[in-house]
């Protein structure tokens, strides 16, 4: 009976598990179990949901990288669906690229991406066509009444102080997810917790677009035949490389993230959406690769952006790879694959739920499944600065496109946010690298009680509104006025409260409760603070904060003049943001490096760290680090100079540009690093090379390393002296020392100064010499006391021998001790007769012990040390560090110098660019692509295997456009 009823037990827990178990896959997963607890919020209930189906579709204007506009157009073609979107998106076999076409058979020309011959589409729909069509110079937009107005919200609670933050990464590989068996987890559209009334969406502004001013110059030299067969073959080899990179693509990673090139593998740190695929999709259209661009369309529609293998959707990197990647694909195109705009649709309603907060500012790491998405959050307290502030072209771009405002209203409020803040940051006209925008500020917690655990003053009370309890680590604290007794017990000594090696007594415990009952009464419960409503603002905590314009800041300032092109010069605010960053940026920011080569005048763009405390004697400090992320500010300086007629910004972008070029130069495979370190030279006008500054960086400590010598040497040539001094001593008989040197050996001299820890570890290696020898003398005492015992013993063993064979004869006690002072004496005589005689009728004097001094290996000199790590490093002249060597495929400095090509016409960029291209190639071809290297600085470096998406859709489009014809998709028509 028993064994059935548990039987029954067991069946009824199991039905119970398997229940469970289904239940919570199809709801969440089991992967969702490492999400953190979301933070509640107050949900509004005055709110309309605001729509979310886009409105009829218009044909726009143009593209860009990430997004871009034709400033100037002219008829449209009609919309056209890809009618084979949903056929033959499987794994393509290698197919002949074709060569690149001119600008007038690419731009444009074709009616679908299935025929590179094929004429601009003629519908038979008048109607249609006179829809489609529209004035030159007019951004066809619509307009809307309603005017912007602020979100209206409730106060949102405070987050629980148990609930961590979620911090995601940008790039995180999830190992394994594509094979774990568990069903898949889809997105859902939700109801938002935070709406916006459709009458306070913010509205793109409307009107007739500005006519801008010229980027790229028209002064561009005459090149000869010759001259033309050269950069056209440049060119063909530029092709070529990317088709290589392509092809080993399609080959080994069709429909992933990213090739690995070295292996023949690939990678998902993106979501697993078929990164490079969409990201490269303007390039193959720029490179006349028509044929592989259809087919990448097609593969498209095969992509559910419903579902990924990662929790959490990097928002900045899944905005610029893929919604920027397929709106742009779609613009130049023509619009001719719908299923691009089809797709940037889905994928931005998922996006715009990173966007449901009180003050929507976005949740740049966004937990799009269910489960978390169906409960309010907020944004983060830190978030990274170029996160936040890169949206705004896509989201933008895609509106524009759509007629569908909530997406340019999305990031419209972001940049109003920046706009307010910018001139109180703690360095105006700059944003700091992270950035509170959860909206909510909490006031300074009240102060409380707390105990005192000084190293010093040890265990005690401390309280601002009442005297500090006397704590010295060994006083009970007692009341004022306490007996003479009482007085006298609390002296007594007591270990330390936190000691881990006390003792665990009876006192000791009575004194913690003293300590603790003396103490006034605290609340016990800490308040929850409030939530004060606040605009972007520094992270809670922020003593000194970072201000740079390279990682994790760049591309916030880069878009501020596109943007501003973007939208025809329409919204002023653009335009005024980015002036003020530019003019901030040149005082705070740049700075002239010391380099060999004085002739040529380069500027760099380093980090500025600041307490904001103008009255601190260090308020602000610059690391003067170049980074490659910082490269593209060339170029941004060069565009803002020709859209804003800034004139004298033309040389800070010549000066900027050449600084990158020049950081190709000086490594041994001729490609710059992550990131390295100068020294920023006084005056940026004359920067003289010094080298003897140079070593005095490489080597700051090489007036320490001579006052350690020094202190050494005193120590032991003094140590010396005194052995020998203490030798030339007389022996004293009763001295308890075993040798009489030793003391003044461990002492140290007069006119050795102060003891240093050099001196005291002397001292204390020479303690261990002397009390090892003394120990030694010691056991050589104890042998001739224990022989002298034994030879007394016998002398005693042999009297009574004697005496007990002779029992009968009388007993002559006095002859019994006789003889056995003669056997003492005689032994203590035999010993000396072994000792030689001194020849001097003087006493002789002891040997003093010889004390050799130690000779420390010699100390390298500065000039030694700075060649030693120059050597070593292979560091450049003027460089003191590298401190990132790595090289990932990365674009911004290529953009720079291309963009310096357009916008001068000087022939000197096109050579440094096709440097840096044989130099890249060199260095990083593998088996199956490019492959990131390990270290610049080493002439053979080491493959990493990876392949980022921006190799194919950014660096090598820039290397291509540098060598085409300069109105091939021409900086005055393409953002």
């Amino acid at each position: 009976m028993l064994r059935l009823r548990r039987s029954r037990i067991v069946l009824v827990l199991a039905a119970f598990a398997v229940i469970a178990l289904y239940h919570f896959s199809s709801l969440s997963g089991p992967d969702d179990a490492s999400e953190v607890t979301p933070e509640p919020l107050t949900k509004p209930n005055d709110q309309s949901p605001t729509s979310s189906s886009p409105t009829t579709l218009h044909d726009a204007p143009t593209k860009g990288r990430e997004s871009t506009i034709k400033q100037s157009t002219g008829n449209k073609a009609a919309l056209k669906e890809d009618t084979d979107d949903s056929d033959n998106a499987e794994k393509p076999s290698r197919k002949t690229s074709p060569r690149p076409k001119s600008a007038e058979t690419t731009d444009e020309s074709h009616a679908d991406g299935d025929s590179d011959t094929s004429t601009s589409p003629k519908t038979s729909d008048s109607k249609q066509e006179a829809d489609v069509e529209e004035p030159k110079d007019v951004i066809n937009i619509t307009k809307f009444n309603g005017e912007p107005a602020a979100v209206a919200h409730s106060p949102a609670e405070p987050l629980p102080d148990t609930v961590p933050e979620f911090h995601g990464q940008g790039r995180f590989e999830v190992i394994g997810a594509e094979d774990d068996g568990m069903p898949k987890i889809h997105w859902t559209q939700l109801p938002e917790h935070f709406p916006i009334p459709t009458k306070s969406l913010i509205s793109l502004p409307t009107g007739k677009v500005k006519v801008l001013p010229k980027i790229q110059t028209s002064k561009f030299s005459e090149e000869s035949s010759d001259e033309k067969a050269a950069r056209e073959a440049k060119l063909d080899t530029i092709k070529k490389t990317f088709a290589f990179s392509w092809d080993g693509y399609r080959k080994n990673a069709w429909m992933q993230d990213e090739l690995s090139p070295v292996s023949g593998k690939f990678r998902n740190p993106f979501c697993g959406w078929a990164a490079t695929l969409v990201d490269a999709l303007d390039s193959l259209w720029i490179l006349g690769m028509k044929e592989e661009f259809a087919e990448a369309a097609r593969a498209i529609g095969k992509i559910d952006f419903t579902t990924s293998i990662r929790n959490d959707i990097p928002l900045f990197e899944v905005t610029i790879r893929y919604l920027g990647g397929l709106v742009s694909a779609y613009d130049l195109s023509g619009g001719k694959y719908r299923v691009l705009l089809d797709k940037a649709v889905e994928l931005a309603e998922i996006l715009m739920g990173a966007f449901d907060t009180p003050n929507r500012m976005p949740m740049t790491y966004y937990l799009w499944k269910p489960t978390f998405a169906s409960q309010p959050h907020r944004a983060k307290t830190r978030v990274v600065l170029a996160e936040l502030g890169s949206l705004t072209l896509e989201f933008t771009r895609l509106a524009q496109i759509t007629k569908e405002i909530k997406y340019y209203d999305a990031v419209a409020r972001i940049t109003d946010e920046f706009e307010r803040w910018q001139n109180h940051t703690k360095i105006p006209g700059l944003w700091p690298k992270q950035v509170d925008a959860s909206g909510c500020k909490k006031p300074e917690p009240a102060p409380i009680a707390r105990l005192d655990h000084s190293a010093s003053k040890g265990p005690g009370y401390y309280n601002a509104q009442s005297p500090q309890i006397p704590s010295t680590g060994n006083a009970t604290p007692v009341e004022e006025g306490a007996e003479p007794e009482t007085r006298k017990a609390a002296e007594k000594d007591i270990p330390d409260v936190g000691s881990s090696k006390r003792k665990k007594t009876h006192g000791q415990d009575i004194e913690k409760r003293q300590i603790l009952e003396s103490a006034p009464a605290a609340d016990t419960e800490k308040p929850k603070p409030d939530c004060v409503p606040q605009g972007l603002s520094s992270p809670p905590g922020s003593g000194w904060e970072d201000f740079t314009i390279g990682g994790m800041a760049d591309s916030t300032y880069e878009y501020l003049p596109k943007e501003y092109m973007l939208l025809g010069g329409l919204e002023e605010k653009y335009q005024t943001m980015y002036e003020f960053a530019a003019e901030s940026t040149k005082e705070n920011l740049l700075f002239r490096p010391m380099i060999e080569d004085e002739e040529r005048n380069i500027l760099v763009a380093g980090q500025v760290s600041t307490s904001g405390k103008p009255s601190s004697s260090r308020e602000r400090t610059l690391k003067a680090e170049q980074s490659h992320l910082g490269c593209f500010a060339g170029g941004m300086f060069a565009v803002g100079a020709r859209l804003f007629d800034r004139k004298d910004d033309i040389d800070i972008a010549k000066r900027l540009t050449d600084g990158c070029a020049w950081a190709y130069e000086m490594t041994p495979t001729g490609i710059m690093p992550e990131h390295f370190l100068h020294i920023p030279c006084d005056d940026q006008k004359e920067c003289t090379f010094n080298e003897t500054v140079w070593y005095e960086k490489l080597d700051p400590y090489t007036s320490r390393r001579g006052s350690r010598t020094t202190v050494s040497q005193v120590v032991l040539d003094n140590s010396v002296d005194s052995s020998r001094k203490a030798g030339s001593e007389t022996d004293k008989p009763n001295s308890k020392d075993a040798n009489p040197g030793s003391k003044a050996i461990a002492t140290k001299s007069k006119g050795a100064g102060d003891e240093t820890s050099d001196s005291k570890l002397l001292k204390r290696q020479l303690d261990s010499i002397e009390n090892d020898k003394k120990v030694q003398d010691d056991d050589e005492t104890d042998d001739e006391k224990e022989d002298e015992e034994k030879e007394n013993g016998a002398a005693k063993a042999q009297a009574t021998r004697s005496k007990s064979e002779d029992k009968s004869a009388p007993v002559d006690e006095e002859s019994d001790h006789d003889e056995a002072k003669s056997a003492k004496e005689n032994a203590k005589s035999a010993e000396a007769s072994q000792t030689p005689t001194p020849t001097s009728t003087e006493e002789a004097e002891p040997l003093a012990p010889v004390v050799e001094a130690y000779t420390p290996p010699p100390i390298p000199s500065q000039e030694e040390y700075a060649q030693g790590r120059i050597r070593n490093e292979k560091l450049p002249k003027g460089v003191t560090r590298i401190t990132g060597s790595k090289y990932i495929l990365r674009p911004e400095a290529i953009e720079s110098v291309f963009i310096m090509y357009r916008v001068t016409g000087d022939d000197y960029w096109r050579e440094k660019g096709w440097k840096m291209f044989t130099s890249i190639q060199n260095a990083t071809g593998a088996e199956f692509g490019a492959s990131a290297i390990s270290d610049v600085m080493s002439e053979t470096p080491f493959p990493l295997d990876e392949m980022e998406s921006f190799w194919l859709a950014e660096t090598l489009k820039y290397f291509y456009l540098l060598f085409s014809e300069p109105d091939f998709y021409s900086l005055d028509d393409y953002v």
